[in-house]
């Protein structure tokens, strides 16, 4: 297998970069987040730790912005909420623009365009540790069962299939896995943010709230459904 490099997700991070800046395409934040993402597994399948909490401060940023994006993009969001999540949006964005225009984020791209090519063997041998995490999360949400736990799974899954991508292996499994846990945290993230806009004053009918939580629970049960025919017991 050929060496490994970062480039194409690099390349397609500073193409975003702009679009993410303009707030014309939610796109373009998503995909910013995206790209980090794979960076900071290419990094951990190196071995390299010092760029790790670079890029863990603009996927935060990034992530601040995107899930209310992703919130906005609910079809049946009740006026109120809507307009609360727009001042929400606004204020995230405040903050995330000053962060892609800021000169620590300039450093972190020109200290990844100098990293080199992964040696594919030794990346190998890193694959196991995001396996083994998968595993820990695993259990964890076996044993508490909790959306705090399935989030954790999720999010190593998400880690695992994209060592796996980097490293050019089949990913089919862990991404349908990915895919079903994302929505029960698009669900998820839409009540942790219907709590915070009623702890500001706001309200909404309680038939609203609980289409949300009957979603939620039929996203759950796919979700287990899911991971008893492929990686489940």
């Amino acid at each position: 297998m050929r060496r490994i490099p970062l480039t194409p997700w690099l390349e397609h991070l500073r193409q975003h970069l702009p679009l993410a800046r303009s707030g014309n395409d939610p796109e373009g934040v998503h995909q910013v987040r995206v790209a980090v993402r794979r960076l900071r597994v290419w990094l951990e399948l190196g071995g390299y730790k010092t760029l790790e909490p670079d890029l863990a401060w603009l996927v935060r940023g990034a992530g601040g912005v995107r899930d209310l994006e992703v919130l906005l993009g609910s079809p049946d969001l009740p006026k109120a909420f809507r307009g609360w999540a727009e001042g929400r949006l606004e204020e995230a964005r405040g903050q995330l623009v000053p962060m892609l225009d800021s000169g620590r984020l300039e450093g972190v791209l020109q200290a990844l365009d100098n990293l080199p090519a992964l040696e594919p063997q030794a990346a190998t041998k890193r694959l196991e540790r995001f396996a083994r995490r998968v595993g820990r999360r695993k259990s964890g949400w076996e044993r508490e069962g909790s959306l705090e736990s399935l989030h954790a799974l999720r999010r190593a899954l998400r880690g695992l299939r994209y060592a796996r991508e980097w490293l050019e292996l089949d990913t089919g499994a862990v991404k349908e896995l990915q895919e079903c846990f994302g929505q029960v945290g698009d669900y998820s993230f839409i009540l942790e943010h219907l709590d915070a806009f009623e702890a500001d004053g706001g309200r909404v009918g309680a038939a609203y709230r609980r289409r949300l939580v009957g979603r939620l629970e039929d996203a759950l049960q796919a979700a287990r459904r899911v991971w008893a025919k492929t990686l489940g017991t």
